[in-house]
């Protein structure tokens, strides 16, 4: 596979908060009035794409902009329990670029998530979190792009001349 698709969820009120690095995050919050306009929002882009298939985490937040980015989409939707979310203490470790064993354990269970999904008929769209995508960036080796992504930016992932490369698309 040479590309993808990926979508951090639509805001929560857990994000309004600003404290990933002290509270964990249950996984089944939904989305709030600003998560759901941005996902409707986004929706014309996502209909735009080749997409072929969507992978999702399982938590409800993802779950909840998988369903409102996806109305016009007719393709194969899985789901995929190595894209849910990481806790506090893995967020925490990981944006400080700690290797701690918490986070090898994630960007592990993360890749799993990652051959999964490029396993489908693609391009893929993965539907999913913060973490997932800090640890995609770190997975891939991707440069020139910022790991934390805010909330319904589209990001194209492309493998070029060897090198995985990440673009946001709005």
């Amino acid at each position: 596979m040479t590309e993808f698709y990926f979508i951090r969820h639509g805001q929560t009120d857990y994000n309004i908060r600003k404290d990933h690095d002290k509270v964990d995050h249950p996984p089944h919050i939904p989305l709030n009035e600003t998560g759901r306009a941005q996902a409707i929002s986004i929706e014309p882009i996502i209909y735009q794409l080749p997409i072929k298939t969507i992978c999702c985490s399982p938590f409800t937040r993802a779950q909840e902009t998988k369903n409102l980015i996806t109305t016009r989409l007719n393709v194969d939707m899985i789901d995929i329990d190595d894209l849910g979310e990481c806790n506090a203490l893995i967020w925490r470790d990981m944006v400080s670029r700690t290797q701690s064993y918490h986070v090898l354990s994630f960007e592990e269970k993360v890749k799993n998530g990652l051959d999964a999904a490029l396993s489908k008929e693609g391009p893929v769209l993965i539907v999913a979190h913060g973490g997932v995508h800090w640890a995609l960036c770190s997975i891939l080796n991707i440069v020139d792009h910022h790991w934390a992504v805010d909330n319904c930016i589209p990001v194209h992932f492309s493998l070029k001349e060897g090198e995985w490369r990440a673009k946001a698309l709005k």
